[in-house]
């Protein structure tokens, strides 16, 4: 009798599970979102100049098959022009997110490097009501924007070197240069106002006269055209590079590169070479007293420029050791091999991992369901990461859940 009573409760256990999974099944295609992936594709030789920020055909099929696994319809655009884009929209309706690292539109390289292009992408979306994954419009105006950049910062008095812009619409005007130079000091650090991946960066940009200055003005304006350009005063001391995902209420810390004093200017050359360089790097971990620090500043960061999902942020010591913000990255790069997926290996989480999260990050943002099986995957990364809350009632109401 017991024997049979046990073999009954084993059946509808088992009848049980199976009727869950079912459940489980309908449920989450119930839940299955459109996603479309928007990017701009090249390969690696054709990864220069302006179109650096460009992402590898490698990384663009890395990234998809990460989407993908998340359980939902994933809609792929090599993007080229708003008009390819409105087309694409016409004919692809109900599109829940976009998951957007297109930078700018491909056959309009200047949209790469004016400072504009990744919120122009956004803003076309928006007209559609296509929520957009990592930040928004205006963050990524700031963010893309250095003089924006400081703006923000210097508001929420976190500390920026001191700088000015200049016009290269205007001629080079010796006194009024002067003038601004004496207040900075030499040597300073010249870079475009817009842009990424260190357009218009070279170890010359480090100037030590005005001779060199208007060596540079001159150089940047053959290069790029008139541009706005920012000049600040160069600090010499150790650089780090901090990773920050999820949103103003939930932060997540990776693991910090400390990059060796010597290692000088990072520009498009040297960063191309860092990932066979990065046995040479310390990484400071949570437990570091010294990443207390330098998240907290990134977490101000984050939330004064307006961030979600993931950002980027450089930082630089100056010969005191204070910290300053040189640069905040509102589309940081995901690939296989960059320094995201990098610090993000640090706490055993691999490039695909990385992937799942910051688009979790941005469903749930947008108040969409994410599928089960995203939830179960998540639920396994999460732990791993150094977690910053902004309610401190939060927290304790997640750690009596656990």
């Amino acid at each position: 009798m017991a024997k049979r009573f046990g073999l009954t409760l084993l059946f509808f256990k088992k009848l049980q599970l199976i009727c869950y999974n079912k459940t489980k099944k309908v449920e989450d295609e119930y839940m299955i979102k459109n996603i479309l992936f928007v990017y701009n594709q090249v390969s690696q030789r054709e990864r220069k100049g302006f179109f650096r920020e460009c992402i590898p055909t490698e990384d663009v099929d890395a990234i998809r098959q990460a989407l993908i696994k998340t359980n939902n319809n994933i809609l792929s655009l090599d993007l080229l022009t708003p008009e390819q884009l409105a087309d694409f929209i016409s004919k692809h309706q109900f599109i829940d997110l976009a998951f957007v690292l297109a930078e700018g539109y491909k056959d309009i390289p200047h949209t790469f490097y004016s400072g504009h292009g990744a919120a122009m992408v956004r803003k076309q979306l928006n007209k559609h009501r296509i929520p957009c994954a990592l930040s928004d419009i205006e963050s990524m105006e700031i963010c893309r924007n250095k003089d924006l950049t400081y703006f923000k910062l210097k508001e929420k008095n976190i500390l920026v070197p001191d700088h000015f812009i200049f016009d290269t619409h205007f001629r080079f005007n010796k006194i009024k240069l002067l003038s601004q130079i004496k207040k900075i000091g030499l040597p300073l650090m010249i870079k475009p106002v817009g842009g990424g991946d260190s357009l218009g960066i070279t170890p010359k940009s480090v100037v030590h006269s005005l001779q060199e200055l208007k060596n540079r003005f001159t150089a940047l304006k053959k290069e790029l055209g008139p541009e706005k350009l920012i000049i600040e005063k160069y600090l010499p001391g150790r650089e780090y590079t901090v990773g920050v995902l999820g949103s103003s209420a939930k932060k997540y810390i990776l693991p910090i590169i400390a990059f060796p004093l010597d290692h000088g200017i990072r520009y498009t050359s040297t960063k191309n070479r860092e990932y066979k360089m990065r046995n040479k790097f310390e990484i400071i971990y949570r437990n570091d007293e010294r990443f207390k620090k330098l998240a907290q500043i990134a977490i101000n960061t984050f939330d004064a420029v307006g961030a979600s999902d993931a950002i980027r942020i450089d930082l630089i010591e100056d010969e005191s050791g204070k910290t300053y913000v040189i640069d905040v990255n509102g589309t940081p790069a995901l690939s296989l091999t960059g320094s995201l997926t990098f610090m993000a290996s640090k706490v055993g989480l691999i490039h695909s991992q990385l992937i799942k999260l910051i688009f979790y990050e941005s469903v749930v943002r947008h108040d969409l369901a994410p599928t089960y099986l995203l939830e179960e995957m998540i639920s396994k990364i999460q732990t791993r990461l150094a977690t910053y809350y902004a309610d401190e009632e939060d927290e304790d109401i997640e750690m009596a859940l656990i």
